[in-house]
């Protein structure tokens, strides 16, 4: 082997690229490499044929996140042989810059503008989506959340289950309404009453202790006849 020849191997080991064209059908899913500058004498370019790229999990656990066309990598070739290249994302540059600078959030962003933040230095996490995406969690044992104080804001919720159970007091600041029927009870001791203040209003006949309130008789003070019911 000539000094030409060896010098180009080892040039060729570890280099800088940039990624112009993607085949994610492939198995493994592949890419083609731009590097360097053709015209360089001293470090001449090339275009690699279809390698792999790196991923952070390909076992049992795995992990998709595809290259895209124009990002930088770091194209490793064993024995300097860019036929058996394989590239390593996470270089950023003009046309895909950093998008943050501080060094207390870990954020991921996303083609159609979504993004994952967490702030360590303020513990928050945020999660930002586009207009009109949608949330889906799927968890078939339970969902369980624990939290001082939660608020959801919302045009409209519905919450779609057999039974729905609230542990503790209820505040409805606007109208409530029940569409099949309602019960309830004073709780242990009966210490618990239900107080309306206002009018209210029943359509319908209202009982207590089995006596109709619009259709209950009584016996007249007098002659002892039953009167008639109330009008």
């Amino acid at each position: 082997m000539d000094a030409n020849e060896f010098r180009r191997l080892i040039v060729n080991l570890i280099r800088k690229g940039s990624v112009f064209d993607v085949d994610l059908t492939s198995t493994p899913p592949t890419c083609r490499v731009s590097v360097g500058d053709p015209d360089d004498t001293e470090s001449p370019g090339l275009q690699t044929n279809w390698i792999p790229f790196i991923t952070l999990r390909a076992g049992n656990t795995r992990e998709w996140n595809p290259l895209t066309k124009g990002e930088q990598v770091i194209l490793f070739c064993p024995m300097g042989d860019p036929a058996q290249g394989v590239a390593l994302a996470g270089l950023n540059s003009e046309t895909f810059p950093a998008p943050s600078n501080s060094a207390d959030k870990h954020m991921r962003v996303y083609p159609d503008g979504a993004t994952l933040e967490y702030d360590h230095a303020a513990h928050t996490l945020t999660a930002t989506l586009p207009e009109a995406a949608t949330v889906l969690i799927v968890a078939p044992g339970a969902v369980n959340v624990q939290t001082k104080t939660a608020r959801v804001q919302a045009d409209d919720i519905t919450l779609d289950a057999k039974n729905t159970t609230v542990t503790g007091a209820m505040l409805v600041k606007g109208a409530f309404e029940f569409q099949s029927g309602m019960t309830g009870s004073a709780g242990e001791g009966g210490g618990s009453v239900m107080k309306i203040k206002g009018d209210a209003d029943f359509d319908g006949e209202v009982k207590s202790k089995g006596i109709s309130l619009p259709y209950h008789t009584h016996r007249e003070q007098g002659d002892g006849e039953l009167v008639s019911e109330p009008q």
